[in-house]
């Protein structure tokens, strides 16, 4: 009889609804978003900041430290231009302005003090895991999903489907909300946006990633605009948040070694 009965609701899926606390409708609505979730296309995403080895561009870059009263210790900004000479990756520093001392701590790999290391960071690892938790069979009961209304990023119409950890069943875990943005024509994520929270026994860090590509004519997805932001909690130094952002601008595609002159005017 017992064996007769899990049969039963494996066939007619009362186990999930019995599992997520969702009713027929809803669990179905989940059902159809986590379809969507796991065919988005995310190569273009995932290769993005591998391209920019291919290319020279523009990058703009601000980064701020503010203390526990939400106070701007310091600040630094500038633009440089990254190209090539003789095969050779260079930096032209356009414009810079800075105030204040930086206390990075953990977090100096985020950022740049200066314009002598101003390696672009790839955050698309910290907001496009390889394997999601909020996607494990085992996790879905912890996270709620919906969607959100559609947004325009530049000319591109973008689902926007969200997970957040349940209040009820998800405390205590680090991935607390995600946004996809989606384009609805070629099915390709064109942005995401995570926040977390880390616990450890010293300090309590709480973080949000943002990445937007856009298409470049043959080139493909290329970064657009990123941010990086951590608020940071210490029993000794008390708290602080860093916040940093860029935006890539002006890609030439670089061939052998030497910037592509800029196509002639039409």
């Amino acid at each position: 009889m017992f064996a007769a009965l899990v049969v039963f609701l494996a066939l007619t899926g009362c186990g999930d609804e019995a599992t997520s606390g969702l009713g027929p409708v809803e669990l179905a609505e989940r059902d159809a978003l986590l379809e969507v979730l796991r065919t988005a296309d995310t190569a273009g995403m995932r290769g993005a900041f591998g391209l920019l080895d291919e290319h020279a561009y523009t990058r703009y870059i601000r980064t701020e430290q503010y203390d526990d009263e939400d106070f701007l210790l310091a600040y630094t900004e500038y633009v440089a231009r990254f190209g090539f000479s003789d095969g050779e990756r260079t930096v032209q520093l356009e414009r810079a302005d800075s105030a204040g001392e930086f206390q990075f701590g953990f977090f100096k790999g985020f950022v740049s003090e200066n314009v002598e290391n101003v390696d672009p960071v790839d955050l698309v690892p910290f907001v496009l895991d390889d394997d999601p938790v909020y996607l494990d069979p085992r996790s879905l009961d912890k996270y709620a999903f919906r969607e959100l209304a559609d947004t325009l990023l530049w000319d591109r119409q973008a689902r926007v489907i969200e997970v957040r950890a349940r209040p009820d069943k998800g405390d205590g875990l680090n991935v607390r909300r995600v946004r996809w943005h989606i384009d609805r024509e070629t099915n390709e994520v064109v942005a995401m946006s995570l926040e977390r929270i880390d616990l450890a026994l010293l300090f309590r860090e709480e973080s949000s990633f943002y990445v937007h590509v856009r298409q470049d004519g043959d080139s493909g997805a290329l970064p657009y605009n990123t941010r990086f932001e951590t608020y940071i909690k210490t029993p000794f130094r008390g708290s602080y948040r860093l916040r940093t952002v860029s935006t890539y601008t002006d890609y030439r595609h670089v061939s052998g070694g030497a910037t592509l002159p800029d196509p002639p005017a039409p």
